[in-house]
């Protein structure tokens, strides 16, 4: 997967619509967004028809999982060449979601992912995507790894 590429495209679509709201993303590139009670497993729904665009999401699901199967459609939509698969629509939604330089200073500041999700009122697996996209791109993330490999030390679990 090339983190990189999908991480400026991503940004580009950041920077012409002045925004990381993925609803608002999603309305600008011309998708229509409706919440359905007709889904009892399924989390949301892409589909098109001519030229009407739009993302049926279950409307029992919580917001944070809303927001992340928008922009999991939103990537799809786009039909990028290099998104054809849910690893890389996921990073594509996290770099949308998400600003690289925010995420890795909050790392640094000691915060873990759930903190991370709980603080950018966003699913805590898009934080996770995010986390991996940046090691992947080149970030130094051994604090974040130390971090948690002291906690897990502190249980003594056997080897």
């Amino acid at each position: 997967m090339d983190s990189l590429l999908i991480h400026q495209q991503a940004n580009d679509l950041v920077q012409n619509f002045g925004t990381r709201n993925i609803k608002k993303i999603a309305l600008n590139v011309g998708m229509e967004i409706s919440e359905t009670d007709c889904f009892h497993e399924l989390l949301g729904l892409f589909a098109f028809q001519w030229h009407n665009h739009m993302v049926f999401i279950n409307q029992s699901i919580d917001k944070y999982t809303k927001q992340m199967v928008c922009g999991y459609a939103v990537g799809h939509y786009l039909g990028h060449p290099n998104l054809n698969s849910v690893k890389k629509q996921n990073a594509f939604a996290s770099h949308l979601m998400l600003d690289s330089s925010e995420i890795y200073n909050l790392t640094k500041r000691g915060l873990d992912a759930a903190q991370i999700a709980t603080l950018k009122r966003i699913h805590p697996n898009l934080v996770l995507v995010k986390l991996l996209e940046l090691y992947r791109m080149g970030y130094d993330l051994r604090h974040y790894y130390d971090q948690h490999h002291a906690f897990i030390e502190c249980f003594h679990l056997p080897a």
